[in-house]
């Protein structure tokens, strides 16, 4: 190892401290702590990977205490775990001091910004993955587009609102994707920890400003991306705003051993490889898969049964109903999506669930659908029987329901429904739907 001429040869006493006190802070933020993650590395069959499985390895941050304070998504109360991590190296760090007599960390330093690097980079690139792949903000389904504006929380409507526009979705994906590649090198290092600054700073504000769930984490990456910057910029500002000349100084690692030369490229190519490269196919294998992990359900639903329903007639233990908005058992609309799923809004109110929701092979465990909403909208998963004509529905809000539900359905024309409940002791009996032929301007765009 040799320092260049140009790197000062000591420092003073402050500087030896911070850079102590840095270094275990960040060490403990970019190495993962839990067991779990270690777990799941030496379990995953590289033989037969998902992309989650590499997704996991790249998304981790401390987590000691696991707050959700006020709103109940975030809380300044949640960056507890950062003040617990900064006392702890600030105690480390004296200690530190009084054994180590050294007047300069110049090695410590260098090898303290490849971790952070490396690990922006693992984290910026999976997470820029599933918005390129369109996984993260799914585009509305029709239920969606059928529930008032003030059923929804704030962070479902931002979500909404980058899923209707996927070309945008893709192109943040792209930003983040194309910082965390940058990183991997040190000559565009201070590019990656630029562009990632700006796109997670982005995050963050949204998380607060919407009420979000991820904010802790984007600002993880905020807080990475300023420590590989503060350095340079003060540079770059007396180089462009007081006009003056520079000069960089940093110490880099002399690689004149073939045994060094090679264990750079190895490490290097391997992360790439597997973050990079490995990641990609297992997004676009997974993207086209007919089982595919997504947000949304990706079984086919009935055929040529999408659309909104008014339900003109609702059985009810033998007395037929009349249409009521305030009536607390009959549905007042049904909506049936491409894909397995049968919605019905109802005057019953019910938990809101407040998840980002996860992406799933199955379509009835998949939240998307009703996170992060209101309004009394209940979500059923179906699987059809086109031989026997009946579908068999499960409540999507309540996945561990032992009872499914078996309805017959009957098609006397193109848009008329008639469901009968194939049990002889339920207390709904028959309910007809009509479809409302609705044009959609975000789905049908310029044609509209």
């Amino acid at each position: 190892m040799t320092v260049y001429s140009n790197t000062p040869e000591s420092w003073s006493v402050a500087e030896r401290f911070l850079f102590r006190v840095a270094g275990c802070f960040f060490l403990t933020m970019c190495i993962p702590l839990s067991w779990n993650y270690y777990r799941h590395l030496f379990s995953l069959d590289w033989s037969d990977l998902n992309y989650r499985d590499i997704t996991n390895l790249g998304r981790f941050s401390p987590n000691l205490l696991h707050i959700q304070t006020e709103s109940g998504q975030w809380g300044f109360a949640s960056y507890s775990d950062w003040g617990i991590i900064l006392l702890g190296s600030l105690i480390v760090a004296a200690l530190w001091s009084l054994v180590d007599g050294r007047q300069s960390h110049h090695k410590l330093y260098y090898w303290l910004r490849v971790i952070v690097r490396y690990r922006i980079a693992i984290g910026m690139i999976e997470f820029g993955f599933v918005k390129v792949f369109l996984i993260q903000m799914p585009f509305p389904p029709i239920a969606t587009l059928h529930t008032n504006f003030g059923d929804f929380t704030a962070q479902k409507l931002y979500w909404l609102s980058v899923g209707i526009v996927p070309g945008y979705q893709v192109f943040l994906g792209l930003v983040e994707v194309t910082a965390g590649f940058l990183l991997f090198f040190r000559k565009t290092a201070f590019l990656g920890a630029f562009l990632t600054l700006c796109a997670s700073a982005n995050i963050v504000y949204i998380n607060h400003a919407y009420d979000g769930g991820v904010h802790v984490y984007s600002a993880y990456f905020v807080l990475l991306a300023l420590f590989l910057l503060w350095r340079d910029i003060p540079r770059i500002g007396k180089l462009l705003v007081y006009e003056q000349d520079t000069t960089p100084l940093n110490y880099y690692p002399n690689y004149s051993g073939i045994i060094q030369k090679t264990a750079r490229i190895l490490t290097k190519s391997m992360f790439i490889l597997v973050f990079v490269v490995l990641l990609a196919i297992l997004h676009w294998r997974n993207y086209n898969s007919v089982d595919r992990n997504m947000k949304l359900p990706v079984e086919p639903g009935l055929a040529e049964a999408a659309g909104y329903y008014e339900v003109t007639a609702f059985n009810w233990k033998g007395s037929f109903i009349p249409s009521s908005p305030f009536d607390s058992i009959r549905w007042q609309d049904a909506i049936f999506e491409t894909y397995s799923t049968l919605s019905f809004k109802i005057n019953q109110p019910i938990p809101i669930n407040l998840s980002n929701g996860v992406p799933r092979n199955n379509g009835l465990l998949s939240d998307w659908e009703f996170s992060g909403r209101g309004g009394g909208r209940r979500f059923y998963y179906y699987e059809v029987d086109t031989i026997e004509k009946v579908l068999q529905l499960q409540d999507k809000q309540q996945p561990g329901s032992p009872i499914p539900i078996y309805l017959a359905y009957e098609r006397p024309n193109d848009s008329t429904i008639v469901l009968r409940n194939k049990s002889a002791n339920s207390d709904l009996r028959y309910i007809r739907l009509t479809k409302i032929f609705k044009r959609y301007p975000l789905i049908e765009k310029d044609d509209y």
